[in-house]
């Protein structure tokens, strides 16, 4: 006959035994035992930062087995990880909470230094025209210091503030001139021989020869980079000229949400300049402001690419600082783009680098990563950062192409 209340007692001796002869027992792992300390320190880090668990403690008398977890400092305030720990061969965890704190001001891109109007104008608002970006903060906010009267004619000294949510603060100045239209100068023949002043110097432009003799060595290549605008270019010449080497923009997106394209003379100008016996690269002209978006350029490319050889790493190319404030994005969203472009199209064996001029690589970028293209239009640059190639110049002349063209140097060390 069956008997119920006897298997379940069965069952229940068999499971109490074979706790016993393994010497287990029913346990919290999130209660900490009377005989164990982790000693945490009141910790507050720095957002974006690189921290690990082992920073949070003190002192501890246990094994911790996660000390080289990385904490998540990419949120400002209070953060929680968890501890995890063995004691008599058994798991505990513990759970502990650390701050994360923003005190980097904002970082001003552009802000005009004076404004000149007159009693009838219609005055913009002054933050319109000034472009600045974050650490941390993807919408900054910026208001105007000290007071102006649009109808009273005189010079005003007044500030811009930007400030993020931690209320960092970053200060510039400038001057509002108001004029009495019935007393203004007449000075628009000066200011035209001025226009032609700088159009005779911008026509002189830089001779490719004199780049050679000045920078070539037996540690430099001298090249250009290339686009659409230069037109149909005479690959032979230039390399007769001294080129070495040239750097193809491959694709662009211009301003927010606009698709990638190919440039409409990258595929010949990949073709003629390989025949040509020249060295290549490319550029991307890339405008993406959200993670999805560049992961989409990336793999645009890389279908494009074909895995054709190149012998520089693919250039990397953000300019929309004009839209920064409308595409929203920080610091860390920079480089966190630049590093999905990095991922995607290694995996076909390229190697990136990034391009960008000397004010933005001081005071934007956080890169520690990639090997820079710098450009800083002068004789002898002031940029004290790594760099492998230089843009010295954007109006270059070369026999082989009609008009201008940037210059670059590349040092093989």
């Amino acid at each position: 006959m069956y008997n119920k209340n006897g298997d379940y007692m069965k069952k229940l001796l068999v499971i109490i035994f074979i706790f016993f002869i393994t010497g287990c027992t029913f346990y919290d792992e999130y209660k900490m035992p009377k005989k164990v300390y982790i000693e945490i320190k009141d910790s507050s880090f720095e957002v974006y930062d690189k921290h690990l668990v082992k920073e949070l403690i003190v002192k501890k008398n246990v094994k911790i087995t996660n000390l080289k977890e990385e904490l998540n400092t990419s949120k400002i305030g209070e953060n929680k990880v968890t501890i995890k720990y063995k004691y008599k061969n058994r798991d505990y965890k513990y759970d502990v909470t650390y701050k994360i704190i923003d005190t980097k001001p904002p970082i001003t891109l552009h802000a005009p230094k004076e404004y000149n109007y007159t009693i009838k104008d219609d005055v913009d608002d002054f933050c319109s025209h000034a472009s600045f970006i974050d650490n941390y903060d993807r919408k900054v906010k910026c208001k105007i210091m000290n007071d102006y009267d649009l109808n009273k004619p005189g010079t005003y000294n007044l500030e811009y503030v930007f400030y993020d949510s931690s209320n960092n603060k970053t200060t510039e100045s400038f001057t509002l001139t108001i004029s009495d239209p019935n007393e203004i100068k007449d000075d628009s023949i000066d200011e035209l021989v001025n226009e032609n002043d700088e159009y005779e110097d911008e026509e002189a432009g830089i001779l490719f020869s004199d780049v050679i003799n000045k920078y070539k060595t037996k540690d430099t290549m001298i090249g250009i980079d290339i686009s659409r605008w230069q037109g149909d270019i005479d690959f032979n010449k230039i390399k007769n000229a001294g080129c070495e080497f040239v750097i193809i923009r491959m694709a662009v997106s211009n301003g927010p949400n606009d698709e990638i394209g190919l440039d409409s003379y990258f595929k010949q100008n990949l073709k003629k300049a390989k025949e040509a016996g020249l060295k290549v690269g490319v550029y991307v002209y890339t405008s993406a402001s959200k993670k999805d978006e560049i992961i989409k350029q990336a793999k645009f490319i890389k279908k494009e690419l074909k895995k054709e050889k190149l012998d520089f790493p693919i250039a990397y190319d953000f300019e929309s600082w004009s839209d920064i404030r409308e595409l929203k994005l920080n610091t860390y969203d920079l480089m966190n783009y630049i590093n999905e472009f990095y991922r995607i199209v290694n995996e076909d064996g390229y190697e990136v680098m990034l391009y960008s001029s000397k004010n933005y690589l001081e005071k934007v970028w956080l890169n520690d990563t990639y090997p820079v293209w710098l450009a800083h239009y002068t004789d002898e640059t002031t940029y004290t950062g790594d760099y492998i190639m230089w843009q010295m110049c954007s109006d270059g002349k070369i026999d082989g192409i009609d008009g201008d063209v940037d210059i670059d140097i590349y040092y093989k060390k």
